[in-house]
């Protein structure tokens, strides 16, 4: 299967302004069944871009602007990608963590520790929550159908709201709102992951939803834009993608872009602008991803 992604960002500034370093996290990971075949990006200010791993792997586009100023900034990426089809449950667990809860190794436990510690000022919150929606946690039961549930309760009671302000509600706001975007449902998600005992990270990337012969709307929420979700470390399996916002494993039509133990650090594009005074400034964004 093709996938071809058109995205483009734009912000407006009411006066000029310089432009530090900008931080681009929108080149998909390869994997087993995603190939890119193309990525082009091109900035308005024209920009060097130098390509470099950040501490989590990710392909990071670091692009430079001259001295001049500029009342507007752009980055319009155009990709393609081969992408093999992926049966989310095509995995074998250890033995030792067929059942939850489980233990991580010490090799294991030496890699995962960023994905393991929790913000311990939201603990008994998020544990309380888990034990009413999930019952006893020390009580064993099979892995994946934990996971399964723990993945359909934040979809059944948390809504969906589409947010386009910065930043992420913390795990104790969401459950306080009972709303909130992909990326407050996939931090809860990671949240009660990591006070359970299980290793947890973020990812940020897209979503890719084939349209429906009778033109009816998507069945995924937040298809078709940058989405978030979260994946945890099982034994056995490596990392596997939950996605609370639609209550599902992932599959081969999540393109993932980054992934961090925090969610601002995979924020799609980070920079600064400079000026000496207050400047009010306009974000708009354009996504297009289709099958070809």
């Amino acid at each position: 299967m093709k996938i071809a992604v058109d995205h483009l960002t734009e912000y407006r500034y009411e006066r000029p302004v310089n432009f530090g370093e900008h931080s681009v996290y929108l080149r998909p990971r390869e994997s087993q069944t995603i190939h890119v075949e193309s990525f082009e990006l091109a900035c308005r200010p024209e920009g060097k871009v130098r390509w470099v791993r950040d501490c989590f792997n990710n392909v990071v586009a670091v692009v430079s602007f001259g001295l001049d100023e500029a009342t507007f900034l752009s980055f319009d990426c155009r990709m393609t990608f081969d992408v093999s089809e992926e049966n989310p449950f095509d995995f074998i667990l250890e033995g030792r963590a067929s059942e939850f809860p489980f233990g991580y190794d010490d090799r294991e436990r030496s890699a995962l520790r960023p994905y393991l510690e929790p913000e311990e000022s939201e603990r008994w919150r998020v544990l309380d929550w888990a034990r009413e929606v999930l019952g006893d946690p020390s009580k064993p039961r099979e892995t994946i159908s934990f996971l399964t549930d723990l993945n359909l309760a934040i979809n059944r009671r948390i809504a969906y709201e589409r947010r386009d302000d910065e930043g992420t509600q913390t795990p104790n706001e969401t459950l306080e709102r009972g709303r909130g975007a992909c990326r407050d449902m996939a931090e809860l998600f990671v949240a009660t992951s990591r006070h359970l005992g299980l290793a947890a990270r973020f990812v940020s990337g897209y979503l890719y939803e084939p349209p429906r012969p009778d033109g009816s709307a998507a069945f995924n929420v937040a298809a078709g834009s940058m989405h978030a979700w979260a994946e945890v470390y099982l034994p056995g399996a490596g990392w596997r993608g939950f996605d609370p916002t639609n209550g599902l494993l992932t599959n081969h039509q999540f393109l993932p872009a980054a992934v961090a133990s925090r969610p601002e650090w995979v924020s799609p594009i980070q920079g600064q602008y400079f000026h000496p005074g207050e400047v009010m400034s306009q974000m708009h964004v354009s996504l297009n991803i289709e099958g070809r």
